[in-house]
This record gives C-alpha cells, sequence and structure tokens, in this order.
C-alpha cells in the first residue's frame, strides 16, 4: 500500500500560494482586502487524459465538470485544500515557443508535501518526468514534473 501512502499525503498539500501569510492590497482608502487562494487554471487539449493524469498522479476527485463541447468545457478537480480547473476552449493553442520562462505569464504551480524523498520516489515509480533539484548534501529541495501537456507542477517541501 506504500502507493496509497503517497496518495493520502498529496492529498494534505496545498497551493504554495495558500500557505503564505494573508496578503492585504492597499486601496485608496488606506484600508486593507485579505486575500487568498481559491484555485488555478490551465487550458488543455485533451481534457480527458489531463483529468486521468491528475486523478492517477496526485489524487484529485472531479467534482464537476461544465459547459458544452461546441464552446468550453470545464472539469474541477478537488483535494483537501486545493482545486483545480481544467478547461477546454475550442480554438485554444499551446505557447508558440519553447522558451519556456521566457515567456510571459504563469510558469508554474508548486504544491508542498511532507516529504520529498517518499513524493520522489512515488512519482518515478508512477512514471512521470519528475526531476529533483538537490541541496548541497544531495537531498532534494524541490521536484518539478510536467503533466501531458506540458504544463509544469512544482513540489516542495511543507
Amino acid at each position: 500500500m506504500r502507493g496509497s501512502r503517497f496518495v493520502l499525503a498529496l492529498n494534505s498539500f496545498v497551493l504554495c500560494m495558500g500557505s503564505l501569510p494573508v496578503l492585504h492590497a492597499q486601496s485608496a482608502k488606506d484600508t486593507f482586502v485579505p486575500l487568498s487562494f481559491q484555485h488555478v487554471t490551465a487550458s488543455v487539449q485533451d481534457l480527458d487524459a489531463e483529468v486521468n493524469w491528475y486523478k492517477r498522479i496526485f489524487g484529485f476527485h472531479e467534482q464537476s465538470r461544465e459547459g458544452d463541447a461546441a464552446h468550453m468545457i470545464v472539469a474541477h478537480l478537488v483535494a483537501p485544500g486545493v482545486r483545480i480547473d481544467l478547461v477546454k476552449q475550442n480554438g485554444s493553442v499551446r505557447h508558440r515557443t519553447e522558451a519556456g520562462p521566457l515567456e510571459q505569464g504563469w510558469l508554474h504551480v508548486v504544491f508542498k508535501v511532507p516529504s520529498l524523498d517518499v513524493a520522489y520516489k512515488e512519482l518515478k515509480a508512477k512514471g512521470t518526468d519528475v526531476k529533483a533539484n538537490l541541496n548541497a548534501e544531495g537531498k532534494p529541495q524541490h521536484l518539478s514534473l510536467h503533466d501531458p501537456e506540458g504544463n509544469e507542477i512544482g513540489i516542495g517541501h511543507d
């Protein structure tokens, strides 16, 4: 049941943005609006393949699906404390270059887990392209991988 332990550990992850202290946006009247994280959305070409990948790799559950195939379909995926929306929109296209960080927009989404060692082993065992950035002692300090359409996902330590 090694894989099951990993899924349970990943189901407790939160987006790094959600784990930061509450941010406050200053208004014109010098008052503050508290912000907290709600969800992240990715536009994808093959909605079913992406949904199945996030379910298999991270243990997400498809909460709902809405829209129509002629225009746009949104799948809402949830895990405790996290929601990812995957959108298939007719006419949408991938980035036109392989420039990665040279393109503007979000670069990646980062989750956190209790153990990077366990996460690395399980993600490797599930056939992902996970890579570990190692510290001076040779221990993982950050993981990165990609979903089937190339969207980057980072994983940090709790």
